[in-house]
């Protein structure tokens, strides 16, 4: 039996057919961390740590775990010597998704069919870095060359957007890049969100001394975002709530925050259902699709955090009291005020998977013929595994239409991060060919091909733009 060969992850005959359907579909990249600036200085890479383990705090949170020390992790060591350390834990990482990108993207983008480990680290080090140099492997060409069709990356609120302009006016470069609005500073428990409403102010020439005047602030850059290109926005929440305040609660809110004082868990609660309500309006008036990220528990290992700073691997999974509860009064409130976008929820605990896609079903109903105007988005962050994809689509096909479901995103800050949607295309031919199997759909290939077509690419394509 053979690893990582043409039946990779292909669990039954249909799978295989399946598969032949989808396997060379552009990309839709909708939801990503990528730097445009990267993009449109398309600098080549000479070392294949940078392009490789710099910023992978995937990768770092393994190799933390195998014993490896910081050093060799995010420290001074040599590149070659972070090579290895990488080398060292991926050998081993068996069950775990790095072990399966890790040698879909060496064997896919670099042709390379053996498996990385200790023993063979330093000789392949060398070899890569060659082939990068020898191929002038770059942004662009690692995009072109894995058909990405759409990248939406991830940006602040005050961003002046000019990279993301480059692009759009680059006619060398057929993939489309957009930005995403993401503004998470505008929420009250954020450690920079005195710094961001003073900001915001200069930005947009506002005075903000109240609730509604910090609204139009935000939707001043909204349009701004809009005319740029945007077609999607993206919040990130410890918990989702839904606790109404008066006009007069929120003024005080915004005026105890920034004068530094300590807030309640009430208040955040309320400053959180107050602007993501009138961000969702906002959203819903400009066309843009709501993405929201929820159950993080950020931060935590203190050490860590104080010398790295965010997104270092010390993330964990989250709970909440009454999800269901908040969720329905949320998504019913934006109902009877129109304020209702499309959207994509992302659950980081899989015990809310079926809850999360029940609740959703409650508010699909519209006149605009929207598939599945609320979306149930991919299996994210520590569900972005085998198990975490098949458990989602579970939930989504029993408490909803899979067919109609946008499909997979890789979510990720490096450009080797596309083998994830030939990783995600192979478990869901698998997935619907074990339908086949078991006799729980009809052997129709030209039917169920189209499905995995449409999820694999062309729901996303027709979901996000206008």
């Amino acid at each position: 039996m053979t690893f990582n060969d043409a039946s990779f992850m292909l669990k039954n005959q249909p799978a295989h057919r399946l598969y032949e359907q989808i396997k060379d579909l552009p990309i839709y990249d909708f939801h990503c961390h990528l730097d445009p600036k990267e993009i449109y200085q398309d600098q080549v890479y000479d070392n294949i740590v940078d392009l490789w383990l710099g910023g992978d705090h995937y990768k770092w949170r393994l190799m933390r775990a195998n014993g490896i020390s910081e050093e060799e992790i995010t420290g001074s060591a040599s590149k070659l010597a972070k090579f290895k350390a990488w080398a060292k834990t991926v050998s081993r990482a068996y069950g775990n998704p790095l072990y399966h990108w890790s040698h879909l993207e060496l064997k896919q983008v670099f042709g390379v069919s053996e498996l990385l480990t200790e023993e063979n680290a330093e000789e392949l080090y060398e070899r890569l870095n060659t082939f990068l140099r020898e191929e002038q492997i770059s942004p662009r060409k690692l995009i072109k060359a894995a058909k990405v069709a759409f990248i939406g990356t991830t940006d602040h609120p005050l961003d002046d957007l000019e990279w993301h302009q480059r692009l759009a006016a680059d006619t060398s470069f057929e993939t489309v890049v957009a930005p995403t609005f993401r503004p998470d500073e505008a929420f009250i428990e954020h450690r920079n969100f005195k710094d961001f409403v003073h900001l915001l102010e200069q930005k947009t020439k506002r005075t903000i001394d109240s609730f509604a005047s910090l609204v139009a602030a935000l939707g001043d850059r909204v349009a701004y975002f809009a005319q740029a290109g945007c077609l999607a926005s993206d919040i990130s929440f410890t918990e989702i709530c839904f606790e109404l305040a008066s006009k007069e609660e929120l003024d005080d809110l915004l005026q105890a925050a920034l004068a530094g004082q300590t807030l309640r868990i009430s208040d955040i609660r309320k400053w959180q259902t107050a602007v993501f309500v009138e961000l969702c309006r906002l959203y819903k008036q400009y066309g843009l699709v709501t993405q929201v990220h929820f159950g993080a528990l950020r931060n935590n290992h203190t050490g860590l955090f104080e010398r790295l700073g965010a997104d270092v691997g010390v993330d964990s999974i989250g709970d909440q009291i009454a999800l269901t509860s908040h969720l329905n009064q949320l998504l019913d409130h934006l109902v009877q005020t129109d304020s209702l976008p499309k959207m994509i929820w992302y659950n980081l605990n899989p015990t809310y998977n079926i809850p999360l896609a029940n609740t959703l079903a409650n508010f699909q109903a519209n006149e605009q013929e929207h598939k599945s105007q609320l979306q149930f988005g991919a299996g994210w962050w520590f569900n972005d595994t085998k198990l975490g994809m098949i458990d989602q689509m579970n939930a989504y096909a029993e408490q909803g239409m899979l067919a109609n479901f946008v499909g997979m995103l890789t979510d990720s800050r490096s450009f080797l991060s596309y083998q994830r949607h030939d990783y995600f295309r192979r478990i869901l031919a698998s997935y619907l060919g074990q339908w086949i199997v078991d006799e729980e759909v009809p052997e129709d290939y030209q039917e169920l091909g189209q499905v995995a077509e449409a999820i694999s690419y062309y729901n996303a394509k027709q979901f996000f733009e206008k």
